[in-house]
Order: structure tokens, then C-alpha cells, then sequence
């Protein structure tokens, strides 16, 4: 929405927001974590409590004082203009020191940023700063230099031309003087008002407005930016001599000036996004409380304060209690995200006038006090600050961590159920079946309402975040979100970081599960069906999971729990689709009576129903083998043959099987036995040491329904990777098995000694010159070589 919406849209902007003002309107759930009531389109959540619809209701408010929300694009707008100009410079640090006037409402001041060139050559700076304020003047290195240009329509930059050109890797200082008359944009980008009649001026840049206050080196209005250039902070914000001034980082020090005004210097060492500095003035009361962490495993402690600034009227001991709940929260999130990131300078809470909250890197700015609000942005320093979504595009990681950051909290907080409260948690936070078919990925950065999309970017990217742990497992879940901090903390992460991290850490492609749940749109419908099957005497599962999902979603491969419940026990096994209807086979402890699908609540869908079992289109596959796939037998225990057992009858001959022996084919006879659903190959004598492989060859179909075998065995060195099948006819199999020397291989009869039995027996394979009966030094042939090991041993008669 970039034009002034109908009085009626905005008057049915509440915590009923319907489907039709989410598609124009903000769709944003206070920063973070929504309030009020659960609606279709996700725009208040219900755990929050009162807080509001928290942006969506502060565009309202916005709306009701005849504020424009967001910047008016005309047009020639381009959104496909390289105009960012953001790889050229490295900004080191931001000085702002300005003065703020409640009275004119004004701001003057200027920004002295120290910035390194990346490149030879350097002969211009490219800075951010809205075109209703005046530069008045540019110095570099302390000289003067032309005033820059103001900026083109649909544009906040401006270009300094420097005072000579810059060498790679060489560092210099652009101090920009300026003032005027703020204009906020977005959720309120700088906003000057009052809290019981006393001035309230606060700042909320996010995502591209940090121009509307200050001049900074920027990512242009409406484009995805790069938020990878991060910088330290210093402010010095001078006030009225009642009011009181809160930024980022630590307050350093408070000046009296001549004329009763007052400067705040604030200042914070660590490297900072520019959409996350801060300031808000008003006549705040401040408190701090002091904490201590303890990490498990006994790591030293960590001591660090926490800052309190609330509105007089706000300070009670029922509002002091509800922000204090954050010290118990960082003690739950610390464990499994890693220490505080900012704990030298401690952290923040400041109370605004924008609706729910906003995670500015060290301090915090909230207008209510409930839970999922205050965990929200508190999960934000980790994710989102330390580590920041490099574009616009990629927000999904930020939102989408802080939202998972308040189910994590659910699970993990003094008295929690657990994994009950983590699934009840993600349930509230469940986009509707309606709003869930767009993308988590923002396409269109010019668009913030896509940006701030609370069923996309907030909650189906909170399931997100879930769905890969439930895909890795608690263990390797939080090794990857580590390593993600390790190697991007202090700077940004675009999706495909994500991805490229989640590959490393767990050796497997996500590149599909990327593709599926972050860039396309959608989310499965299951329907599902079993039957049960015994052959040998041994019992399985048969069963299918069916996407009944829209066509135009993607098939979704997400790995997925299934549960079977028998009378012998229950058991559960992670199967991956593969087509909208995918098939498979598994063992039960007894004949299964009951399939629960996702009985965890790890995969985002909407419906896991029942049917019969289908059986038009269902593979066979292999049950079960000897040797089994992996396994390792000494020579004197050898196998004779191999047995492969299929889950029906099957159109099979000879040439559909293979057998390798160190990568060359062996000779067998083949046989089948309809009674066992087995086929048999038969070697002319036992195996000799070597490493082999069982391979089926052609597309061996059922006799019953001419489906082809779906044969793919997941990993041919895993016993456990049979019944075979990844869910579709047509895989062939193959799998692995080896046989070793051991500690006597002349022990041919394995009687435990050497004798004149053995040598019966390696006369007869020496004899036949090609058995592998004798094959002692594993070169698949008893020859004199084999004769000689067999002699020393024969000499020492028994085994070691």
C-alpha cells in the first residue's frame, strides 16, 4: 500500500484484519510476534495477549492522523535499477551528533563517517539522506568539499564527489552536516509526538527509512540493500534539559549545556547494520538490573546489565515484572543459541510509539509487555543483529528465527511441557491454508507489505526454522544454527548461505528443501493409507502418502515421521516423498494396526486424512537380504550365496541380478522361490576376501501388477537401509557387502585349528585352479601363492 487507502479499508485495519486488506494493507505483526486475536491472514497472533496488531495498528493510528505510511513511488520507478552503489565502500564507523528540537520539530546535526575504499580509484561516496532535508555542508578529511545533488525521484541517495581519489584499502572521514523537518515513512520511521503530554520522539528505520533521520551510507529506498556493511556507533544526541536520550550500545557519558540542553553520548563497538541504529527522547525513567550466566559445562560466567526506560506513567511493578521476564528467557535461548552476542555492552529495553516492537541491535524498543513480544526481540540480537539478513529479499531469516525464537522459549522456559509447548506454540503461529500459498522469499523489496508479511516472512518462515530441525535432528540442528553464527556473526547471510551451511554441516543436498519451503509458494495436504504384510514370517507396514495439495504448489520431499502402533510396540521411521503419491515398505515388531503421520508436528501441512491403502501404482521392493547390505564376514565363514527377498512375486531371471567382486562381475546360478518371495544366486564356492556389490540390472517388475521395482537403497554400506524404495517405481538397487581375511583364513573347515581336514579341502579348490574355496590371499583363484600361506599356517597347526 503506497497511496492513502479508503477510511473503510482502514477502518477494518484491527485484529480482524480480513483477507482483502491484507493484500493492500500491512500485514505485519508488530515487528514482531502479533497480538490480540488469531485471524486468517496472521496479523495478530493470539499468545501475544494485548499488545495490538502491533504495525499493522500503527498504520492504522498512522492512517487516523492523515499520514501517508509508506513512500509514494512514481512512475519511472525501476525496481530492477542498480542504484545501491554499496560495494565500492567499507564503512567503518557512524558519529552522529545531532540535536533534536520537540518544539520545531526538527533535526540538525551531522554524521562523520570514517570509511575505507575497496577499490583503486575511489572518487565518489555515496550516502543516503531523504530529499526534505538540507546538506548544508561536506567535509572530507576535514576539507570541504561541493554540496551533493538532491536525490532523484523514487531515490534517497546522494553522491559526494571526494577530494581526490582514494586508494585501495585507504580509510577517510565524509562529515555531512544537515538539518530539517523529519517526514516518517514506513511503520513510522521518525516520529515526533508525546506520551501524557510530554515529547516523544523516537526512530524505527526498518527496513530502508534510516534516511528519513540521518544520513548514512544505505541501501536505496525500496531496493534489497546489502546489510553485510556494518559499522560502530557513536551518537551524541542533544535534548531539552527534561528530556531524556536513549541509542544503542552504552551511555558514556551526559553533558549540560551552557543554554540547558543536554547531550547524550552513547556509544557501541560493535558492527551494526544501519537499519538497527536507534534513538528515542522523552522523560524516561531508567533502571538496570544486573545478570550473571552461567554456561553449562562450567565455561566462565558472563555478567552484563540490563536497562530499563519507561514511560513515568508506565513505570509500575506490573510493567517492571513483564520486562523483567527477558533475564529468564536469555537463561533459556543462551544454552542452544551461544552467549549473548553483545554482552560487553549489555542489553536494552525502551519503551516507543510504534506498535509491537523492534530489535535495534543492544536496545530494544517496545511499546507493551508481553511475553512473545519481549522473546521475539530478544531472539532478534542473535538473529537478525548478529547475524543479519543481507537483503530485503532474505528477511525470512530474521523473522523467521525470532518468530521460531518465542515456540524455542515455549519448549525451553522454568515449568515448560517441552516438546508440548514447542508444538502448541508453532500451532498458534500456523499461517492460514489461504495465506500460505506465497513465497517466505521476498521478491519484491519495493513492496512492504511483502517485506512485513506476518503469515510468510514472520510464521511460515518460523516453520521454516523448524522444519530443518526436525529434518537434522536436535543435535545437528544446533550445530548448524551455530555454525551459521560462527562463520557470519558481525556481518550478513544471504538463503543461499543459509543453505550452503546447512549442506556442510550435514553432509546431505537441502538445496530442494530451499527450493520448496523458502522460494516457491504452498505447503502439503497429506492423505494416507497402510496395509499390513508378513512374508517369512516377518511382519512390515505397506503404506503411501498422497499430496492432495493445489497443482500449482510444488511436491513437497521434506522428510516426514512415520508411525506405526502394533501389538509388539510402536516404531517410527523418517520417509522423504517424491511424487504427489509415494509408496514404501518397513518393519514392525508385529502386523501394524495403526499409521500416524508427523505424530510430532515437524512438517508444516494442512490435513494428514486417512484412505484405504493403494495398491494401483505401489512398487515392490526388497525386503531384506543375506549378507545385508554393510556387513563384514571373516573367509573362513564366508557366504556360499546371496538372498534377496522381495515384498511380492516378481518377473525376474538371471540377468537382472549382478554381482561384483572388487568391481568385476562374478559368476552365479540363479534360482527363485515363490514360497519365500526369494531369489537366490548361487556361487561355485565361498567368497574369498574382497569387497562386493549386489546390483539389480533391467526394471524387474511384480508379476501381479507389472509395476516396476522400486529398488533404491539409501545407503548400500546400512543394514537398516532395507526394505528398499524412495517412494517410486523404477530404482534399481545396489549395496555392499565384504569379506575379510580374518585372523586364520587356512582355517578352511573353521574348526578353530589347521590340519589335515583343511588340507583335504584346499587340494580339492587347488585342483580346480579357478574356486575362491581356498582364495587365502583374496586374488580370486587358489594358485601356488595360496598354497604357500596355506603351508605356513598347516605348520603351525591351529590358529593364533
Amino acid at each position: 500500500m503506497r497511496r492513502t487507502a479508503s477510511s473503510a479499508l482502514w477502518m477494518s485495519l484491527s485484529c480482524g484484519l480480513a483477507a482483502a486488506v491484507i493484500s493492500s494493507a500491512a500485514g505485519h505483526p508488530g515487528e514482531h510476534g502479533a497480538g490480540g486475536v488469531q485471524t486468517d491472514e496472521e496479523v495478530c497472533i493470539a499468545p501475544l495477549g494485548p499488545e495490538g496488531c502491533g504495525k499493522a495498528a500503527a498504520l492504522k493510528r498512522r492512517y487516523l492522523a492523515g499520514l501517508e505510511p509508506f513512500e509514494v513511488k512514481d512512475a519511472t520507478f525501476n525496481p530492477f535499477a542498480d542504484r545501491d552503489y554499496l560495494s565500492d565502500t567499507d564503512v567503518q564507523n557512524n558519529f552522529l551528533d545531532i540535536a533534536v528540537d520537540p518544539t520545531a520539530g526538527t533535526i540538525s546535526g551531522s554524521n562523520t563517517i570514517t570509511v575505507k575504499s575497496l577499490v583503486s580509484g575511489l572518487t565518489t561516496f555515496n550516502f543516503a539522506l531523504r530529499s526534505n532535508f538540507a546538506v548544508t555542508q561536506v567535509q572530507v578529511n576535514g576539507a570541504n568539499v561541493a554540496l551533493p545533488s538532491a536525490p532523484g525521484a523514487n531515490s534517497y541517495l546522494r553522491t559526494v564527489t571526494l577530494n581526490r581519489p582514494y586508494a585501495l584499502n585507504e580509510v577517510f572521514t565524509v562529515k555531512i552536516f544537515y538539518n530539517g523537518v523529519p517526514v516518517s515513512r514506513g511503520f513510522g520511521s521518525i516520529e515526533f509526538t508525546t506520551q501524557a503530554s510530554m515529547p516523544l520522539i523516537s526512530s524505527l528505520s526498518q527496513p530502508y527509512y534510516a534516511a528519513t533521520w540521518w544520513p548514512a551510507k544505505d541501501g536505496d529506498v525500496f531496493m534489497p540493500g546489502d546489510n553485510a556493511d556494518k559499522a560502530t556507533w557513536r551518537m551524541a544526541l542533544t535534548t531539552p534539559g527534561n528530556l531524556m536520550g536513549v541509542s544503542n550500545g552504552v551511555m558514556t557519558s551526559v553533558e549540560t549545556l551552557g543554554d540547558g540542553r543536554k547531550r547524550w553520548n552513547w556509544e557501541s563497538n560493535y558492527q551494526m547494520a544501519t537499519y538497527l541504529a536507534c534513538f528515542s527522547v522523552t522523560n524516561y525513567n531508567a533502571y538496570s538490573v544486573p545478570y550473571t550466566y552461567n554456561p553449562p559445562g562450567g565455561g566462565a560466567p558472563v555478567s552484563f546489565p540490563f536497562r530499563y526506560f519507561m514511560y513515568p506513567g508506565s513505570d509500575t511493578a506490573a510493567n517492571r515484572a513483564a520486562w523483567e521476564k527477558v533475564l529468564p528467557m536469555m537463561d533459556a535461548l543462551q544454552p542452544v543459541y551461544g552467549v549473548y552476542p553483545f554482552a560487553n555492552e549489555g542489553y536494552g529495553m525502551y519503551q516507543f510509539p510504534f506498535g509491537g516492537g523492534m530489535e535495534h541491535q543492544t536496545m530494544t524498543g517496545q511499546d507493551g509487555y508481553g511475553e512473545s513480544l519481549t522473546v521475539h526481540e530478544l531472539g532478534h540480537q542473535w538473529w537478525g543483529d548478529n547475524v543479519t539478513c543481507r537483503t530485503w529479499h532474505d528477511i525470512w531469516f530474521n523473522e523467521g528465527m525470532a518468530t521460531y525464537s518465542e515456540a524455542v522459549y515455549a519448549e525451553r522456559k522454568v515449568g515448560s511441557t517441552g516438546q508440548t509447548a514447542l508444538v502448541s506454540a508453532m500451532n498458534a503461529r500456523k499461517p492460514s491454508s489461504t495465506a500460505v500459498a506465497g513465497t517466505v522469499y521476498v521478491y519484491d523489496t519495493s513492496d512492504n507489505n511483502a517485506i512485513f508479511n506476518s503469515a510468510l516472512v514472520y510464521n511460515k518462515a518460523g516453520w521454516v526454522w523448524h522444519m530443518l530441525r526436525g529434518v537434522m535432528g536436535d543435535a545437528t540442528f544446533w550445530n548448524f544454527m551455530a555454525q551459521i553464527r560462527s562463520q557470519y556473526q558481525g556481518g550478513a547471510v544471504t538463503t543461499e548461505d543459509v543453505r550452503a551451511v546447512a549442506d556442510a554441516v550435514t553432509g546431505q543436498d537441502f538445496a530442494p528443501f530451499i527450493n520448496q519451503w523458502v522460494y516457491l509458494g504452498g505447503a502439503p495436504t497429506y492423505v494416507k493409507g497402510f496395509a499390513p504384510l508378513t512374508v517369512n514370517g516377518k511382519t512390515y507396514a505397506k503404506f503411501h502418502i498422497r499430496q492432495s495439495q493445489s497443482t500449482s504448489y510444488p511436491t513437497f520431499t521434506t522428510p516426514i515421521d512415520s508411525q506405526f502402533t502394533s501389538s509388539g510396540g510402536t516404531v517410527m521411521y523418517k520417509v522423504a516423498p517424491v511424487a504427489r503419491t509415494s509408496w514404501f515398505v518397513r518393519k514392525t515388531p508385529a502386523s501394524p494396526t495403526a499409521f500416524n503421520l508427523d505424530p510430532n508436528t515437524w512438517v508444516l501441512n494442512y490435513g494428514k486424512t486417512a484412505e484405504t491403502y493403494v495398491t494401483a501404482g505401489a512398487p515392490p521392493v526388497i525386503l531384506e537380504s543375506l549378507p545385508l547390505p554393510g556387513a563384514s564376514s571373516e573367509f573362513v565363514a564366508s557366504p556360499t550365496n546371496v538372498q534377496v527377498t522381495f515384498s511380492e512375486n516378481m518377473n525376474l531371471a538371471s540377468d537382472n541380478f549382478q554381482v561384483l567382486r572388487n568391481g568385476t562381475p562374478i559368476a552365479f546360478s540363479y534360482s527363485w522361490s515363490p514360497a519365500t518371495l526369494t531369489a537366490t544366486l548361487q556361487f561355485e564356492s565361498k567368497l574369498s576376501p574382497a569387497a562386493y556389490s549386489v546390483q539389480t540390472l533391467g526394471s524387474p517388475t511384480s508379476t501381479a501388477t507389472a509395476v516396476a521395482l522400486d529398488g533404491d537403497v539409501a545407503n548400500p554400506n546400512l543394514a537398516s537401509s532395507l526394505p528398499s524404495g524412495n517412494g517410486a517405481p523404477g530404482g534399481g538397487a545396489s549395496y555392499n557387502f565384504t569379506v575379510v581375511a580374518g585372523s586364520c583364513p587356512a582355517d578352511l573347515n573353521a574348526d578353530g585349528v589347521v590340519d589335515d581336514s583343511d588340507f583335504v579341502l584346499f587340494a580339492t579348490a587347488y585342483d580346480a585352479f579357478s574356486t575362491m574355496a581356498a582364495d587365502i590371499n583374496g586374488d580370486a583363484q587358489t594358485d601356488d601363492m595360496d598354497f604357500v600361506l596355506f603351508a605356513a599356517a598347516y605348520d603351525l597347526l591351529e590358529c593364533p
